[in-house]
């Protein structure tokens, strides 16, 4: 029996926000959060910590809208600059490091889910989630768990051991650009003692009743026809893999926002906020994720969870680092590539902006916006591949 009963939506609700603004606070205001686990991360804790501790209810009708509603709408709102073309003409050189950290994490999933093909339930639908994850953050894995029907146990202890092992990743390329034997046998942009102020590119941020309103409307329109589409599909004959490309919700919302995006950049391009509004509403997405999870089975499969994590993450800085020296990529942009490949493109511009590499924030963003974009595809090929492989 839980504190707020399952009847008690608005209690429910009030919950969730309480815990999703602290996720939020958390990640902008407290040094370990900022380092080792940020608002999505925390949420997804969330979830399975507020359950176990009877505060929240593990089934209710009060989550219904956020498989309905609440994460559908967060990917179009992050995706409204994702411009393709833009990618092409600011960040091609590190859209091919990128691309390169990316098929390094496809094939250190596939490699991974072979060795520990015997001890990893569900295993083609953690390989799908986990690609989605490492090939451009958060914003995919939602899709890949849609689409793959992970359980809520598995997706909870999958989601945090890839993030611990993407933190430890994460220190280990950032030390590269200060190491001597790195700066010796490749080419830098900067010096190690780089480190200046980058100014907010953002200009006037404030945030309008109507700018919210118009990100709303442009996310439910594009909810609309997706449903339309994804009905009509799901209700032919066609082959299964159509059916996972073209009837799956994310994917056709991705693929539909991505378009637009594109080739009418400067509609969605000028609405303001919606990169905030949609990992807000992915906050609630992860929290719901992990309200049913099994805290004993989480600590059962961790082990093995790290070390598939540790053996993807293995190949795709070995891979980044060979191809780096062969192709003459400057180190800095291999740090930033790996970063928006892993993290996406927050973390990645982030990054650049603390490190003082003011010439890569852009480009960061753009390869980490990539991401998306090709993210959700890598999961669907590396999970009917693991399963075609494996049979699991």
């Amino acid at each position: 029996m839980s504190i707020i009963s399952s009847e008690n939506t608005v209690g429910i609700w009030m919950v969730m926000c309480l815990y999703a603004c602290f996720a939020m606070y958390a990640e902008r205001h407290w040094k370990w959060s900022m380092k080792y686990a940020n608002a999505c991360t925390l949420c997804l804790l969330g979830g399975a910590l507020l359950c176990t501790t009877g505060v929240l209810p593990s089934t209710s009708s009060a989550y219904d809208p956020i498989w309905s509603y609440v994460a559908p709408l967060a990917i179009p709102m992050l995706l409204f600059k994702a411009d393709l073309k833009q990618v092409a003409k600011q960040g091609s050189r590190m859209a091919i490091i990128f691309m390169i950290a990316a098929c390094s994490v496809t094939l250190g999933t596939i490699v991974a889910s072979l060795i520990l093909k015997n001890h990893i339930p569900e295993l083609h639908s953690v390989a799908a989630v986990i690609t989605g994850s490492q090939t451009g953050g958060a914003v995919n894995v939602a899709a890949m768990r849609d689409v793959f029907d992970l359980s809520s146990t598995m997706f909870a202890v999958t989601y945090i051991a890839d993030n611990i092992a993407f933190v430890i990743t994460t220190f280990v390329m950032l030390t590269l650009p200060t190491m001597a034997f790195i700066r010796k046998r490749y080419q830098c942009m900067y010096e190690i003692d780089t480190h200046t102020h980058v100014d907010s590119d953002d200009g006037d941020a404030r945030i309008t009743a109507f700018d919210i309103i118009t990100v709303f409307l442009a996310a439910f329109a594009i909810l609309f026809v997706t449903n339309i589409i994804t009905n009509f599909v799901n209700g032919t004959n066609a082959p299964d893999l159509i059916k996972q490309l073209f009837g799956q919700t994310y994917l056709v919302l991705t693929l539909i926002t991505v378009l637009l995006a594109t080739f009418f950049p400067k509609v969605l391009g000028k609405l303001k906020g919606g990169y905030d509004l949609g990992m807000l509403l992915l906050c609630f997405f992860f929290i719901a994720s992990t309200i049913e999870a099994d805290m004993k089975q989480m600590f059962v499969q961790g082990p093995w969870l790290f070390v598939f994590c540790g053996i993807t993450f293995l190949i795709h800085v070995a891979a980044l680092l060979i191809f780096g020296k062969i192709f003459k990529f400057k180190i800095e942009e291999i740090v930033i590539c790996s970063n928006a490949s892993l993290g996406g493109p927050s973390t990645a511009a982030a990054v650049a902006a603390g490190k003082g590499w003011k010439e890569l924030i852009t480009p960061a963003i753009l390869v980490g916006v990539l991401g998306y974009i090709v993210g959700n595809y890598l999961g669907v090929f590396v999970g009917n591949m693991v399963l075609k492989l494996t049979g699991i």
